[in-house]
């Protein structure tokens, strides 16, 4: 049974769809930022880089189509972004949840004069943890937050992710 499960989709294939849904809900934030004029808090941002570099790393090796060692690189890389992923999203659920009060701190500046005035570390902290606009819920898909969505689609991506890993396993103990 989980020999035939795990025939279904090729790594090749699901990399594929991992890039098609890291492209869609890029492509859906960018349009929410253009055509809808919802701005980006911080840790809205670090999501969008981590959706990125889970979909560089998808394409990649999909066009690379790798055998044995490959799969085991590219499903380790998107299933360890993917799940920062799902740590930061949930992080990001989590300040949506408190009440005004319990909100964070503003930085009170722009990302732009925040990166040139804090070293790196500060900067990354300062991003990561998020601040008072992360905390307001100012857009929705399906009735649903941006970054619950996000969350969402971060496990889809650590199940593909895990998906590579196993099928690799399951292909190795079945020879």
């Amino acid at each position: 049974m989980c020999k035939v499960f795990f025939q279904k989709f090729s790594p090749r294939l699901v990399m594929l769809l991992v890039f098609l849904v890291c492209a869609t809900g890029i492509g859906y934030a960018l349009y929410s930022q253009i055509i809808d004029g919802a701005e980006p808090c911080p840790l809205c941002i670090a999501q969008r880089i981590a959706y990125f570099l889970i979909g560089i790393i998808a394409l990649i090796g999909a066009i690379h189509g790798p055998k044995k060692c490959g799969n085991y690189i590219y499903g380790f890389l998107i299933t360890l972004l993917s799940g920062a992923g799902v740590a930061m999203a949930h992080h990001h659920v989590y300040l949506q949840s408190l009440t005004p009060e319990q909100w964070p701190m503003s930085c009170g500046m722009p990302l732009e004069i925040l990166f040139k005035q804090m070293p790196l570390t500060g900067f990354i902290h300062t991003v990561l943890s998020g601040t008072a606009e992360c905390a307001m819920i100012d857009w929705t898909v399906f009735g649903i937050s941006g970054p619950k969505m996000s969350m969402y689609g971060f496990i889809l991506l650590t199940i593909a992710g895990l998906y590579i890993l196993i099928q690799q396993i399951t292909k190795k103990v079945n020879a």
